[in-house]
């Protein structure tokens, strides 16, 4: 529970435990800080676009489990009132994916593979897959 009046609130894996994280900060009241210590971690996804879009904001991916693929997630610039996303996507990972699909901003796709035991990877906009963790 958190009392009093609100004033923003953001998602994001704080700690890099592959786990979503909830702040919420509060009108003359501490900033609370939810630390997610019981789900299952997801891989988290760090995109290195083009040189003006570095971020890769605008673009949306997607986890691949054999023949089937997770859902997509697009990468905001923004999410509300004095908030704002983490610029590391962290998708769900119900069995280790095999391959990551992006499609970049300006409609380009690609689809690369992945490493199964990665709990953090760097796609670039070359194709190039990097293993970070």
């Amino acid at each position: 529970m958190v009392y009093g009046e609100q004033r923003g609130s953001a998602l994001g894996d704080y700690d890099g435990d592959g786990r979503i994280d909830l702040v919420v900060t509060q009108n003359g009241a501490a900033t609370k800080l939810f630390h997610n210590e019981t789900a299952k971690p997801g891989l988290r996804v760090r995109l290195r676009g083009p040189a003006g879009n570095t971020a890769g904001v605008g673009a949306m991916v997607r986890l691949v489990f054999g023949e089937r693929m997770g859902p997509a997630r697009e990468l905001h610039g923004g999410s509300g009132y004095w908030s704002q996303e983490s610029t590391v996507l962290l998708l769900a990972t119900p069995e280790p994916p095999t391959q990551v699909w992006v499609r970049w901003p300006g409609g380009r796709s690609m689809t690369m593979n992945c490493p199964g035991t990665a709990q953090e990877i760097l796609v670039e906009e070359s194709g190039t897959v990097k293993l970070v963790r």
